[in-house]
């Protein structure tokens, strides 16, 4: 029982690590508040068409970062598919209703991605080409994000994931889709927009 209570609490730090709100600093920095504009998130796609491509990008890269950060750090403290396989899903679920950013977080894709290339590089790449697929097709992101997550499972399985992991990203997968609903609700309608970038850079 100290064990797994030992283990609960040494996620912890994953949280705040996946909490950092990075879109909402770096509109800060901006003297934009980016909870008030746009479609109101903090992540990359909001930021980029509010601010342009560079703040995009580089709220991007930030989160991005914070997926792969804590999913090495999770393995260099207990090489364990268990432990870094829910360090994971902790660190995205910080991403996502971040205390500090008010509960006001992402929708969790990039830092997902992060969190994928390290469990298992070819499920990422695979994942970023459906990704990719879709966008290409529909420019619309948020049907291109819940098309690569939906699609992460199935690839992990494929590839021989092993439990813990394939549980892990299950996980994630379905996260996203459910901080996607507004943008299921629009697409369903077909009000969904499509990607457009601020020129601000």
């Amino acid at each position: 029982m100290l064990d797994f209570w030992f283990s609960v609490l040494s996620l912890i730090p994953f949280y705040f690590i996946g909490a950092i709100p990075a879109g909402f600093l770096i509109a800060k920095s901006h003297g934009i508040d980016i909870t008030a504009q746009g479609s109101g998130n903090v992540g990359a796609t909001n930021v980029g068409r509010v601010l342009g491509i560079r703040a995009g990008i580089a709220t991007l890269l930030i989160d991005l970062l914070k997926g792969i950060i804590a999913v090495l750090i999770a393995r260099l403290i207990f090489n364990n598919s268990v432990f870094y396989g829910s360090a994971g899903a902790v660190v995205v679920c910080g991403h996502c209703f971040s205390i500090p950013g008010k509960l006001r977080g992402g929708k969790g894709v990039a830092t997902s991605f992060g969190v994928l290339l390290i469990f298992n590089l070819w499920t990422a790449l695979l994942a970023l080409g459906v990704f990719i697929l879709v966008f290409w097709r529909s420019r619309i992101v948020s049907l291109s994000s819940i098309s690569a997550a939906l699609s992460a499972p199935i690839f992990a399985i494929l590839l021989g994931a092993d439990d813990s992991i394939f549980y892990a990203i299950s996980f994630i997968a379905l996260l996203s889709v459910y901080r996607h609903n507004e943008n299921l609700n629009r697409l369903l309608s077909g009000t969904e927009k499509q990607f457009s970038l601020a020129k601000k850079d």
